[in-house]
């Protein structure tokens, strides 16, 4: 099967990877061979938001368990499969009986449109085996099934009409030496295909993403003896990591896969990681992509756009989530100021496609500034992303959670912006909760990333459930939960102890005037 095959719309293509080739380049592969390690694009073009950005269906789950005691499929795990072909989307699913020891077995289920699910009246459709943890991929008009068997251990399975499958045994996979892997676990099967080699990517007690290749699908042989992509070193990979599926967008190669935070497998999240050589491995600096214990995910494209499923606990669907533009160069439409309806008249100012302030100003001086601003909106759960840039010994911030209280002041928490070093105030200070990046008062940046003066710095603010993390220029700096007992410690030891509400969601963005000089571009938000 080519690989433009895999990509039409109408189909979904698995397994992590980064190509050897040029950007725009769908059709050609490097094998086995040994690659020179080429320079990254840039972060944007290196994860594109149609491909990392998603939210939630309103109507989710759109496909899970009966419910109903004694069925088959009472209920689904991890991990189904999902293909698009013509008009027709079709659902491989591992259902079990709620009860001890519970086999595995495999379940099918078709779609006009991947949110109504209808299930095939001979389901099981394959009872014979341990069926799970599938993937599915169609090739010269043969489908192919990777699944997790007993006790881990990958197989294939065959099939002519998506229905009816074939048992074709365990796979063979090897160590770059030609001897056996070592006894025990191998599954979580995600496969690729191109320019007649199969590349599998598989997991072994979920500590680690291996690769192999096969040009015969009889014995698979390591590309090295190492994971190509390990757990860690952030939180939310920690514990465990198997991959679910590659596709080829844009030259590069992506491969989604779901991490565990904790040992007891409680916090699941969807991630991704990109590639030139399917063997080298980034991953994405703002995984994860979908958190509140979701897993087994796969995109699919519905002949417009990409969407993710998640597979487990049961079939949620996630559509692109698409960037609100704060500030684009050219417009102040999202802001008014923080004490009236308007946009401040004085103080504030576009100039070259930058948001300035007190622009000519340094150090508390402004003689007419024009005060805080406020975006109209307010926010609750978003991905806050802002470039800033500071004159020499100036302080202002960003404030997230901002609300009008009755004596007129508007409290929010705030990410520090304060040039640490030459702020009179600050440069000899020991408390770093006053500090670039932390979240003032309470909570100090575990690490100093701020750019000299005059240089750009990109801002970042996640919040999640009650996870809020802040970052600077790509690296995590603070990380805090809403109401947590740190959390009221630190508030309580700080000047807003005494103030209702103040850490909580929703609130408006703001902006401070500080009397000093900065300047802001490309702020954008997008709701979580």
């Amino acid at each position: 099967m080519k690989i433009v095959t895999l990509l039409t719309p109408l189909m979904v293509a698995f397994t992590l990877g980064y190509s050897p080739n040029e950007a725009g380049d769908e059709n050609t592969a490097n094998g086995n061979k040994t690659l020179a390690v080429r320079t990254l694009p840039t972060a944007s073009d290196e994860f594109p938001g149609e491909i990392v950005n998603f939210k939630s269906y309103a109507q989710n789950p759109v496909f899970a368990g009966t419910g109903k005691p004694g069925t088959w499929d009472e209920k689904i795990r991890e991990r189904g499969y999902i293909l698009r072909e013509g008009n027709t989307y079709h659902l491989w699913y591992t259902g079990y009986k709620k009860e001890k020891n519970a086999v595995m077995h495999l379940g099918y289920a078709t779609s006009p449109d991947g949110l109504t699910w209808t299930r095939h009246s001979s389901n099981p459709i394959y009872d014979l085996d341990w069926v799970e943890d599938m993937s599915v991929i169609k090739s010269d008009g043969l489908y192919y099934m990777f699944a997790e068997g007993r006790n881990d251990v990958a197989h294939l399975l065959t099939s002519t009409d998506r229905i009816h499958w074939q048992e074709k045994g365990a796979l063979d996979v090897r160590l770059t030496n030609g001897n056996p892997i070592s006894k025990g676990a191998y599954g979580t099967p995600a496969i690729w295909q191109e320019k007649g080699t199969w590349y599998l990517f598989y997991e072994r007690g979920d500590l680690g993403i291996w690769l192999a290749t096969s040009k015969d699908l009889k014995i698979w042989t390591n590309v090295q003896d190492e994971p190509v992509l390990k757990m860690g070193p952030e939180t939310y990979d920690q514990y465990a990591v198997a991959m679910n599926q590659i596709i080829k967008y844009k030259g590069l190669y992506y491969g989604y896969y779901h991490a565990s935070a904790f040992k007891d497998w409680r916090e699941w999240s969807m991630n991704v990681a990109v590639s030139k050589d399917l063997i080298h491995w980034k991953k994405y600096e703002n995984n994860p992509i979908i958190g509140n214990d979701k897993s087994s995910g796969l995109l699919v494209h519905d002949g417009k756009q990409y969407r993710m499923y998640t597979m487990h606990p049961e079939v949620n669907v996630y559509f692109p989530n698409d960037w609100i533009p704060l500030f684009n160069g050219t417009s102040t439409e999202q802001w008014v100021s923080a004490k009236s309806d308007q946009f401040p008249k004085t103080g504030w100012a576009i100039d070259n496609k930058i948001l300035v302030v007190n622009q000519g100003k340094g150090e508390s001086k402004a003689v007419v500034r024009g005060g805080d601003i406020i975006t109209k909106k307010m926010f609750a759960q978003f991905d806050l992303e802002f470039e800033f840039k500071l004159a020499l010994g100036a302080n202002t911030g960003l404030k997230y959670f901002a609300k009008k209280y009755p004596d007129g002041a508007i409290l929010g928490c705030e990410y520090q912006l304060i040039d640490d070093a030459g702020n009179k105030d600050i440069a000899n200070d020991t408390n770093d909760k006053r500090r670039t990046a932390g979240l003032y008062e309470l909570f100090a940046p575990v690490s100093r990333q701020l750019k000299p003066i005059g240089e750009w710095n990109k801002g970042r603010i996640r919040v999640e459930g009650t996870r809020v993390t802040h970052w600077l220029n790509g690296v995590k700096v603070v990380e805090y939960t809403i109401g947590s007992p740190e959390f009221m410690k630190a508030k309580a030891e700080s000047k807003f102890k005494d103030v209702k509400d103040f850490g909580t969601a929703p609130g408006h963005i703001l902006l401070q005037d500080h009397g000093d000089e900065a300047a802001f571009r490309n702020i954008r938000i997008r709701e979580l």
